[in-house]
């Protein structure tokens, strides 16, 4: 059975590079492609006239990077949910359109170094940003307009990031949530004290709603009129750079966070156990939800299951946009407890 599962993943995995990253002799004929390695050794696409961006979308926790992006590539791949913490890493997702291809490159919510180890925070929550921000292209400072606390000032810990922001890079200010503001009076007066009073030069402004894509439109052909003639890093039909199982794992993860209260969903740890493509394209997967505590199996097995298969069909959702395919999956439940399942 291990022989058998292994083979099968092995297949899907095939299967699914073979579907987002293929480079057939036909289609190497119509665009004229060849690869190539880029200084870094990293492969990049060639095309006659070919247009590339990179884009780093940086901020503090909860702003709105994940969906803003998500609303600019028009696919839900970046894990978004309501909570603060929702992207642990740095995910690419890629945007290709005619002869222009933009790279965004979603991070975690900058956060001070005394909050970092006070919950444990991964590396990346300190690393990914500034990488991300030494490859940009164009780098987006993503304020949200509803915080009265931050929203007038960019952050010491944006700031310090940005010392590693390249001379030729361009510098956007993105005001995000302007849809929740009664008085629009009060997006001038926050323009006003941001450039001001910061040090920062800002290329352009810009004012969005990720959430109902207000201003999204404008900010696209923006960044599309901005990319300059250069090799494309991933093939026309690529969406991301991260693996099909990571996103599906990291999509429960985000899902896990809007349903669940306070720090339980904090405590689940997802592990994907089978995945599978069929020949008419549909993604199958089962994803384990690993409790430390009796409770937490409590909460997702309570009501005959109802929040595991609410949670399993916010997850599907998700996953059909992100894929564009059928997707069925599939949640267990396990803790240190005596074992306890209920599958959607």
């Amino acid at each position: 059975m291990l022989l058998f599962i292994k083979k099968c993943t092995f297949q899907s995995n095939l299967y699914f590079c073979k579907r987002l990253f293929s480079c057939s002799t036909a289609r190497k004929e119509k665009y004229n492609n060849e690869y190539i390695l880029d200084s870094n050794q990293t492969l990049v696409l060639r095309r006659e006239d070919a247009k590339f961006l990179k884009v780093a979308i940086v901020g503090l926790p909860n702003n709105g990077k994940s969906t803003l992006i998500n609303q600019l590539t028009k696919r839900t791949v970046c894990p978004t949910s309501s909570k603060v913490h929702t992207t642990m890493h740095k995910f690419e997702t890629v945007y290709s359109e005619n002869d222009t291809q933009i790279v965004f490159m979603d991070t975690p919510g900058l956060t001070a170094p005394h909050e970092m180890k006070k919950y444990n925070l991964a590396k990346t929550f300190k690393n990914d940003p500034a990488e991300s921000i030494a490859e940009a292209d164009v780098i987006g400072i993503l304020q949200d307009v509803t915080n009265i606390f931050t929203r007038v000032k960019i952050s010491d810990i944006i700031l310090d990031c940005l010392k590693s922001k390249r001379d030729d890079a361009s510098l956007l200010l993105i005001l995000n949530k302007v849809d929740k503001l009664k008085k629009k009076v009060t997006l001038l007066e926050i323009i006003n004290q941001l450039t001001n009073k910061s040090l920062l030069k800002f290329d352009d402004i810009f004012m969005v709603s990720a959430l109902t894509g207000d201003g999204v439109d404008d900010l696209r052909n923006y960044l599309l009129d901005s990319a300059k003639i250069n090799d494309w890093q991933y093939e026309k039909d690529a969406f991301t750079d991260q693996s099909l199982e990571t996103v599906i794992e990291e999509t429960v993860r985000a899902k896990l966070l809007d349903h669940l209260n306070q720090e339980i969903p904090y405590n689940i740890k997802t592990k994907l156990e089978h995945f599978d493509i069929s020949e008419d394209g549909t993604i199958s997967a089962v994803v384990l939800l690993k409790c430390n505590k009796k409770r937490n199996v409590f909460c997702l097995l309570k009501q005959k299951g109802q929040p595991l298969k609410t949670i399993a069909m916010a997850v599907e959702k998700e996953l059909r946009n992100a894929f564009r395919t059928h997707v069925i999956v599939r949640l267990s439940v396990e803790t240190d407890q005596p074992k306890e399942e209920q599958a959607k």
